[in-house]
């Protein structure tokens, strides 16, 4: 059990000065009544005994007592804890942001196309979703925005597997672009998690949007950016710029990873997904029941018993 308002207990230590008021009354206002005679009395009374009543007399003021120490801790609100439970809050807003670039084509990772691997790795990490939210990105140098975040994971596999590809765009690789648009996509979204899962094997050649300026929009925002690497030193085109994907990804609170074979490509996508579910599997509470009745109740029924008690057997004459 505990206490709401556990300040309220403070009010127990005036208790005694209830005590000592409740004494001190009836020392001044004691009981009497003048007669003429001793004949009408019981013959008890005229023997100087006591009944029962005058016995307990003295005893009516502690149903007072504890009814008063019953209506304080009524009033510091205890409760008691129900039970524990845990809640997976509702889904995350994902935006796979995939380079569709020449290279990726033309260069392997492992025995796959770059391409073929990332369609490949993709599609099982949509598989894996739930309820969650997805919408599809491709670049090069420029930005095509397959499907904006939506719970219709079929059509987004379906994308994957059919649109997906090189060729759509004017070649070259727009990394810093590809994430701001990412991120625009999530800006109205009311997800208790936001990321973008960007998938690139070059470096920015286009300098519509620097990578640096993009990634301070996402922090901005609260949108986590994973960032991954797809390097092989006989990357076409140049090498793929790990240090500005590590910067995005640490500056936005996501992480980065490097792929040089198909396995780190899919335990990057893994990792991913522990991670946002580490965030969200964790909410735990605690229910709580308000318990004053289980006080206040017995300290009325002790307020009436007293009342009743005063008004009948231990009724006193002016």
């Amino acid at each position: 059990m505990r206490f709401a308002d556990p300040e309220l207990l403070v009010l127990l230590a005036l208790l005694p000065l209830f005590v000592w008021l409740l004494r001190r009354d009836g020392r001044r206002h004691p009981a009497s009544l003048r007669l003429p005679s001793l004949a009408a009395l019981p013959a008890a009374a005229r023997a100087g005994g006591r009944s029962w009543r005058t016995r307990t007399l003295p005893w009516l003021p502690v149903l007072r007592l504890a009814a008063a120490a019953l209506i304080i801790i009524a009033l510091a609100r205890p409760q008691t804890a129900d039970a524990e439970a845990s809640t997976t809050a509702e889904g995350i807003d994902i935006v796979l942001a995939i380079d569709t670039s020449l290279s990726m084509v033309q260069e392997s990772i492992g025995d796959e196309r770059r391409i073929e691997a990332a369609r490949r790795v993709a599609r099982d990490f949509i598989d894996r979703r739930g309820a969650d939210r997805v919408g599809l990105l491709v670049f090069e140098s420029r930005t095509l925005v397959l499907s904006p975040p939506t719970l219709d994971l079929d059509a987004i596999d379906r994308l994957v597997a059919d649109t997906m590809r090189t060729g759509l765009l004017p070649g070259g690789t727009a990394v810093g672009l590809a994430l701001a648009k990412s991120v625009d996509l999530l800006r109205e979204s009311d997800a208790p998690s936001r990321i973008v899962v960007l998938l690139t094997d070059g470096e920015d050649n286009v300098r519509t949007v620097r990578p640096v300026d993009a990634a301070g929009i996402a922090e901005a925002l609260g949108v986590r950016v994973y960032t991954i690497a797809i390097a092989d030193p006989g990357a076409y085109q140049g090498v793929v710029d790990e240090l500005a994907l590590r910067f995005i990804a640490d500056r936005t609170g996501g992480e980065y990873f490097r792929a040089s074979e198909p396995g780190d490509l899919e335990a990057a996508y893994a990792a991913v997904d522990a991670l946002e579910r580490a965030r969200l599997d964790t909410e735990e509470f605690t229910v709580f029941r308000e318990r004053m009745p289980w006080f206040l109740i017995p300290a009325m029924a002790l307020i009436l018993l007293e009342l009743l008690g005063r008004a009948t057997w231990w009724r006193r004459a002016p």
